[in-house]
């Protein structure tokens, strides 16, 4: 530069010293030449000097380009340096940024249906990239990622592509680019930058630039996703091996299972259990170790046995003793391609369920014995009744409220002497029948046959609220059903006594011979009631009285009983 000026001065210096000499002679020629000369110098320099603006410009652009250039291949290594796809995706765009000295920026990236979703942005909110705004840049980034040609624009406000846009012009942008993120020839994506500061920010070349970079960041995100989708898959691979670790866990029976080779695989906590080993320490021992456990087994998978049923193997545990098995086998068929399968071995303790057995069989035996002692009381409705709830019946005896009914035959004695033995025994025959049919009928305890008479309870093994009032029922339809019963032509008449007070009721007698039925002062004096009755009469007790809700009439009397000090209030009911 330095050279080129010394011989513009010295060339200015020549011309000035000619023109000096033409004027001293009055040289006219001399004169011409030497402005013709001024003028060719003249346009000579503008030229020069208009060549080394452009030389120094275009030493600009290249220092700028190579900078660019030098950035590209330094970022490219931070962007291929993580796996991290949120990483990955955000040094991306920070690079694609900073190299275009861009203000704004966004990227996209196209989701398992082949739609853009926007993942990551740069001095602009996710809102207003959605947003009505934005909407010719939206619709910019889907024409790059369909047709995966870029665009870019110098000055959007003079784009007659874009500037018709009322949304570009409200937002002032000028410099716009957008370019695909490409693999080979499938676009997963797009990067959108812009600016709305100045105009030109942008040169032709800088599309090919930042497509070259795409390129890369585009097979740095895809390696990304890869790396992120089998992150996934081996999380939900330990997921699954921790959910059938705690399903093996839970399960009550024991699992083991073999591999391919024959070897364990799993043994499970109820195997661990049942055998009263460690189940870590049977993983990857060979399937004769079970041998030890479950005698037969090798033989039952060497051979391929599949039986019907389950088979049922003798055991022993080192504490608990002997053990019964159910043991159950099946084939597992491996994903491993080879054609080889695995075996699942499911063991079922029976041991305790043989125990729970003896006990439900002695369990049984003993509502039995229950069912038959008390149908020979009661009616049948009310034996299931007791059997659904037997624990609520004391074989012992307990103490409760009990309301007794003692029924006579009247005159049954000299009856007897007239008739025979045969037709005595139809009659009580024919009387007893209807009684038990009664009894039964308004859940009664029959507690026993006497002679010509019958007892009956109210009350235990279930005490209830109307049982007073069940036995006066009783004791009415008794009179009416022995009042149908024919004697020597005479009907039937019966003296009834109905008593209400604390007894005890159970099984008395010897192991051997028992009767369930009651004692106390009740029961003493329904006898005692029942012997001074008149025939076809009712005596009640005052207690049992005053039980109904609905009393009938009767007559109030005062009277002294066999066994009682004081005198009874008895209510005579006819």
């Amino acid at each position: 530069m330095s050279d080129a000026v010394n011989t513009s001065h010295s060339g200015g210096d020549a011309l000035a010293a000619l023109r000096q000499r033409a004027s001293a002679t009055g040289d006219a020629a001399l004169l011409a030449a030497v402005a013709g000369a001024e003028r060719a110098y003249e346009t000579l320099a503008l030229e020069r000097a208009a060549l080394q603006s452009r030389l120094a410009a275009s030493s600009t652009n290249a220092d700028r380009e190579l900078a660019k250039l030098r950035t590209l291949g330094r970022v490219a290594e931070t962007v291929n340096s993580s796996l991290e796809l949120d990483v990955v995706l955000r040094s991306v765009l920070d690079t694609a940024v900073e190299v275009m000295k861009a203000e704004r920026g966004f990227l996209m990236i196209a989701n398992a249906d082949g739609k853009l979703e926007l993942t990551t942005t740069y001095g602009i909110d996710r809102a207003t990239v959605e947003g009505d705004d934005m909407r010719p840049s939206q619709t910019t980034v889907r024409r790059v990622f369909e047709t995966g040609e870029p665009i870019v624009t110098t000055d959007a406000q003079q784009d007659p592509r874009f500037n018709i846009n009322l949304s570009v012009r409200a937002l002032r942008l000028r410099s716009i680019i957008c370019v695909p993120l490409a693999i080979k020839a499938r676009t997963i994506g797009v990067v959108y930058l812009d600016s709305r500061v100045a105009p030109g920010l942008f040169s032709p070349h800088d599309p090919d630039l930042l497509t070259a970079f795409a390129n890369q960041a585009a097979l740095a995100i895809e390696n990304a996703r890869l790396f992120d989708a089998l992150r996934a898959q081996v999380v939900e691979i330990s997921r699954l091996e921790q959910l059938q670790a705690r399903v093996l866990g839970s399960i009550t029976s024991g699992v083991i299972t073999l591999d391919g080779t024959g070897t364990i695989a799993t043994f499970n906590d109820a195997a661990a259990e049942t055998f009263g080993v460690a189940g870590r320490t049977m993983i990857g021992k060979p399937a004769r170790a079970l041998e030890a456990l479950i005698p037969g087994i090798t033989t039952i998978l060497g051979d391929n046995l599949m039986p019907s049923k389950p088979s049922e193997l003798d055991a022993h545990h080192p504490t608990r003793g002997d053990l019964h098995l159910e043991v159950r086998t099946a084939p597992l068929d491996l994903p491993d391609g080879t054609g080889t399968h695995g075996w699942a071995i499911a063991v079922t303790d029976l041991t305790e369920r043989r125990k729970l057995e003896r006990l439900h069989a002695a369990d049984v035996e003993q509502r039995r014995a229950i069912r038959d002692a008390f149908a020979r009381y009661l009616a049948p409705h009310v034996v299931e009744q007791l059997m659904r709830a037997p624990g609520g019946v004391a074989l012992g005896g307990e103490r409760a409220t009990a309301t007794i009914l003692f029924a006579d035959i009247c005159a049954f004695t000299e009856l007897a002497e007239r008739l025979d033995a045969e037709a005595v025994v139809e009659i009580l025959n024919h009387f007893f029948s209807a009684a038990v049919q009664i009894v039964f009928e308004h859940d009664g305890l029959l507690d026993k046959f006497y002679g010509d008479g019958l007892m009956v309870v109210f009350g235990p093994p279930r005490v209830r609220d109307d049982d007073a009032a069940r036995a006066l029922a009783v004791a009415e339809a008794l009179h009416r059903a022995a009042a149908t019963i024919q004697a020597d032509g005479a009907p039937l008449k019966l003296a009834i006594g109905i008593a209400t007070g604390e007894v005890v009721a159970g099984h008395i007698g010897s192991p051997k011979r028992m009767d369930y039925t009651v004692i106390g002062d009740a029961a003493n004096l329904a006898s005692r009631l029942q012997g001074a009755a008149p025939p076809g009469s009712t005596y009640a007790d005052e207690r049992t009285y005053t039980r109904l809700k609905q009393r009938p009439a009767a007559e109030k009397l005062i009277a002294k009983i066999r066994g009682k000090a004081e005198p009874v209030t008895i209510f005579a009911i006819s």
